[in-house]
């Protein structure tokens, strides 16, 4: 009787085991479709660079408000952009995207990545992407000549003593009740923050450099943003589709925008300026 019993709590034993094992292996599986899905719902946010006849491609999110590409209204009245929520708005001439566009990575496996532009940044190696991309790209594809390229290098190095972020201050000013015509509660007093942009207007659209408060540090950090405008999308006018992106195509006609896009880098601050003489280095090595 003793053995009986042992045998059939060594088989409801089992059963059990196989019962978690089941539930286990149900569970992986979905934890596995479920992580399939997610990376596939979000590849819309990566921004890709690749070739195509005679241009070179950046593929941009429309819709990803909290990523670096958002989409914006230029309002002449204030000389400024207004972000819009792209889904639930008329995108059309008046509207650009702007794109705080990157030149470096230390992820090697960056969709973007480009292993042969490499160069060392507060003791890490970092590898060219995105700008750094499309400058390797359009050089292949010729749209970039490396006469072109060694004169935006040379112009980096008289830029680095007027950089920006180094030069330039954001200013608080107080207005008094004179200059200030609204009712406030006692002891309240209206500021004025001034802060210092500066932008490019080209035909190909607009380059924008703006200075901010850096959040984990000390001081100031210029930061740089290719505003697209709508005419350079691959889209008709009428709301953005969820997940929408876009293609953005750099030719012969418009890669120098690019060059601009360096320039900008090189007068924001001098670490940017120094990272892409170190990219441009690089590139020309190749």
């Amino acid at each position: 009787m003793r053995f009986s019993a042992f045998l059939g709590s060594e088989s409801r034993s089992s059963s059990h085991r196989w019962a978690i094992a089941r539930v286990f292996a149900a569970a992986s599986a979905l934890v596995l479709s479920t992580s399939a899905a997610f990376a596939a719902d979000t590849d819309y946010r990566r921004i890709l660079i690749e070739p195509a006849a005679g241009a070179v491609e950046a593929r941009l999110p429309l819709t990803d408000v909290s990523g670096p590409a958002r989409v914006k209204r230029f309002d002449g009245a204030a000389g400024f952009g207004i972000p819009i929520a792209p889904t639930k708005s008329q995108l059309d001439d008046t509207c650009y995207l702007e794109w705080q566009i990157s030149y470096d990575t230390t992820n090697l496996q960056h969709w973007s990545a480009v292993p042969a532009i490499r160069f060392q940044r507060d003791n890490r190696t970092k590898y060219g992407c995105e700008l750094s991309k499309l400058l390797n790209e359009a050089r292949i594809l010729g749209l970039l000549s490396d006469p072109q390229l060694r004169a935006v290098r040379q112009e980096l190095d008289a830029l680095r003593e007027v950089t920006l972020e180094e030069k330039e201050k954001i200013a608080v000013t107080p207005e008094t009740a004179a200059t200030y015509p609204g009712v406030l509660p006692e002891g309240f007093t209206r500021h004025v923050v001034k802060t210092p942009g500066f932008q490019k207007v080209t035909p190909h659209g607009r380059i924008e450099i703006q200075l901010k408060p850096k959040q984990r540090a000390v001081g100031y950090q210029a930061m740089v943003y290719a505003c697209i405008p709508f005419s350079r999308w691959d889209r008709t006018p009428g709301p953005a589709r969820t997940k929408e992106t876009i293609r953005v195509r750099f030719t012969q006609e418009n890669a120098g925008y690019l060059l601009d896009l360096v320039r900008a880098f090189g007068i924001a601050s001098r670490e940017h300026n120094d990272d892409l003489g170190k990219i441009l280095d690089a590139l020309l090595a190749k």
